[in-house]
């Protein structure tokens, strides 16, 4: 039984099964929905601008109040130290 079991599942622990398909796939889509020297400039600079916008959307949404945040923590406890061990300046 364990045997049946190990030589069912023989074929899926090969991984030419796993190259070919993924080698049919990626000439399918290369073949159908890519166009030949005129793809790869328009797609790097759309991830290029959607990286950089995401960047900046996402700091003023959320880095800008982070880094507002750390700044007070580290004023804070320079206070504190000053308070504590005294500013002999």
């Amino acid at each position: 039984m364990a045997t049946s079991i190990l030589n069912a599942l023989k074929p899926l622990l090969n991984p030419a099964l796993y190259k070919k398909t993924f080698m049919e796939g990626f000439d399918y889509v290369s073949k159908n929905y890519m166009l030949k020297d005129k793809m790869a400039e328009p797609v790097v600079g759309f991830m290029l601008t959607i990286g950089t916008v995401g960047y900046f959307i996402e700091y003023f949404c959320l880095g800008r109040y982070h880094v507002a945040h750390k700044k007070e923590k580290i004023a804070k406890a320079l206070e504190e130290y000053d308070a504590r061990h005294g500013n002999h300046h």
